[in-house]
């Protein structure tokens, strides 16, 4: 049988990829734009730490890095444990992953001027590439597992989709150091080696077994749940079970190795935490755990924060294609049955991925713990493709489709990445995802829509002032400093210590004739706040006595630029029928540590 054509999709989008990575150089940039950054930068300290510095337990070397470098997340590594050791919150196993390029990276920086210091531009350089290589490496075996079962036209657009139609795509050419691209090739390598075991059972797929699974797990601890690939794939009712079960029962001694071998790189871990924490056994991610209700789950299927099947819709043809994967499994097209792997490997690793109370995992593009899955997700896909493709007419309406996910993908994977387009990686929302969508480049004034969803835009009428005040007879929580005022002498002054405004209120009534309020004021900051968590809060809401209405927040950093004064507005459309009496507005500073003042505060209503 040809597989041309699948092998011109594999080298297509391997070019693909590695085009965009050369146009996107990370290992040359800086701070959270660079291949050591963020988590990676978690990942990784482990090698300079224990081969360079020979300090697993202080990191000393983290404060010197910092000063000559500045990367971001390095301050982050790690936490300090009970016995008072700096431990890695991130396990190991990507480490191990980066270990032959940061080889190469050390001999190439002491045979160069670049410093040998784990950090340098040949350490950026070999863990980006190697990374691109680990990419191509899963596309491989990707191509490998699917021509087992799909013929070579289905094989080559599934590849093609996946790699340039999916966050996939994020997760190689820009975010490559991430531990998910390499997770899915570890998969793919999985998959492959266990359909060879099941063909012939020998010590040399036990052990690629072994070590797929425990590295994964190393990488990852959720990931232990690529175990249930070799132990389901194949089954498909009670008989093949029995089957199985003397299967595994013949072969005991090489199911007993691929366990060892499992146990043995989990032990690694173990190892470390002993060493450095004093006790095998180390939460290491401290506070961040998983809530088992699926509490989490319709936000990480279908929300503008980070949404699955939203940021990443070509999935939803993979999802609908179990069904169609089900169909062929009934007949005798594959050569073992593997629907039953597909299905309760995705509804297992789903749920678990779900369920962490995190479920947004940080930045970057879509959900990307969804990625080492695409390994199996893919045998769905290629079997919607392969069901629509027998008519001209679902093709071409399918067709259509795809298209515009794959390049809806492309897209907002480069808005993700380019400065100018705004796209926000960790906290979308619904009314800022609509104000950038398709856009090239955005104005730095719609992030307001990143706290509030209403935007006023038509020219107000009947505008009345309610209330004024430029606090220059206020004497609580304000503060002197009069070249830092718009007017007079006083404004409202917030830091680490005074964190609350006082609560600003005046009349308004339910029955007014109005349809907005507005508050605005003057704000001034000499060090703007960078993490949204701690911007200050501008609040307005509608209140009856003290019973809160309806609100509205904006984070005024988001407008501002150092050490200059800016006039902010927010404002709320009044619910018709809701019974309300007064207009509150309010200041916080979120637990931040950077001085803001307000001034000039004004309450005015309008109509449409």
């Amino acid at each position: 049988m040809s597989q041309r054509k699948s092998l011109y999709a594999y080298f297509f989008s391997c070019l693909f990829i590695l085009s965009l990575a050369v146009l996107y150089p990370s290992w040359n940039r800086t701070g959270g734009g660079a291949t050591l950054s963020w988590d990676v930068m978690g990942y990784y300290t482990y090698l300079p730490a224990g081969l360079i510095y020979d300090d697993f337990t202080e990191l000393k070397f983290r404060d010197d890095i910092q000063k000559k470098y500045h990367p971001t997340g390095l301050d982050h590594a790690g936490y300090i444990s009970e016995n008072g050791n700096q431990v890695m919150k991130y396990p190991m196993g990507m480490a191990v992953a980066y270990l032959p390029w940061f080889s190469l990276a050390h001999l190439t920086a002491k045979a160069s001027s670049y410093p040998a210091d784990g950090f340098s531009v040949p350490y950026q350089f070999f863990i980006f590439f190697g990374c691109l290589i680990y990419a191509f490496i899963g596309l491989w075996y990707f191509r490998k597992i699917l021509i087992r079962y799909f013929d070579d036209g289905t094989v080559a657009i599934t590849l093609l989709l996946m790699a340039i139609g999916t966050n996939y795509l994020n997760y190689t050419a820009f975010d490559m150091a991430m531990p998910h691209s390499f997770l899915f090739t570890l998969y793919t390598i999985l998959i492959w080696k266990t359909i060879q075991w099941y063909e012939s059972p020998s010590w040399k797929n036990s052990i690629a077994i072994g070590v797929c699974i425990g590295w994964a797990a190393l990488a990852r601890p959720t990931e232990i749940v690529a175990i249930l690939i070799p132990i389901l794939w194949g089954i498909n009712n009670w008989e093949s079970v029995k089957e199985r079960f003397q299967v595994w029962k013949k072969h005991f001694g090489k199911i007993l190795i691929t366990g060892c071998i499992i146990g043995a790189i989990g032990m690694l871990q173990l190892i470390y935490w002993k060493m450095v924490a004093g006790k095998f056994l180390e939460y290491s991610y401290q506070d961040q755990g998983f809530s088992w209700n699926g509490i989490h789950l319709k936000n990480c299927f279908f929300s503008y924060r980070k949404g699955w099947l939203l940021y990443t819709p070509l999935m939803t043809f993979s999802v609908i294609g179990l069904f169609f994967l089900w169909l062929k499994n009934k007949t005798n097209a594959f050569p073992e049955k593997i629907f039953l792997a597909v299905f309760l490997f995705f509804l297992i690793n789903t749920y678990i991925i779900f369920s962490w109370d995190i479920w947004w995992y940080g930045g970057g593009f879509g959900q990307r713990a969804m990625i080492p899955s695409y390994a199996l997700l893919g045998f769905s896909l290629a079997a919607f493709l392969e069901y629509v493709g027998k008519n001209t007419f679902t093709k071409s309406i399918f067709g259509i489709a795809i298209a515009a996910c794959v390049g809806l993908n492309i897209f907002q994977t480069w808005q993700a990445h380019s400065p100018n387009a705004g796209f926000e990686t960790e906290n979308m929302t619904k009314a800022y995802y609509w104000k950038i969508f398709g856009k090239t480049k955005t104005n730095p004034e719609w992030r307001i829509f990143l706290d509030t969803d209403e935007e006023f835009l038509g020219t107000p009428r009947d505008l009345k002032s309610i209330y004024k005040n430029d606090f220059e007879s206020e004497t609580d929580s304000t503060f002197f400093d009069y070249k830092n005022t718009t007017s007079g002498t006083h404004a409202v002054y917030l830091n680490q210590a005074q964190q609350f405004s006082p609560l600003f209120s005046t009349p308004l009534s339910a029955s007014a004739d109005v349809d907005w309020v507005q508050a605005t004021a003057d704000f001034y900051c000499k060090s703007k706040e960078w993490n949204f968590w701690q911007m200050s809060q501008f609040t307005i809401s509608l209140e009856n006595g003290d019973q809160p209405i309806k609100h509205k927040m904006i984070r005024v950093q988001r407008l501002l630029t150092e050490k200059n004064w800016r006039r902010i507005s927010i404002v709320i459309k009044v619910p018709k029928g809701v019974p309300f009496d007064n207009v509150k507005v309010k200041f916080w500073n979120a637990g931040g540590n950077k001085e803001l003042w307000i001034d000039q505060l004004e309450i005015a209503t309008f109509k449409e």
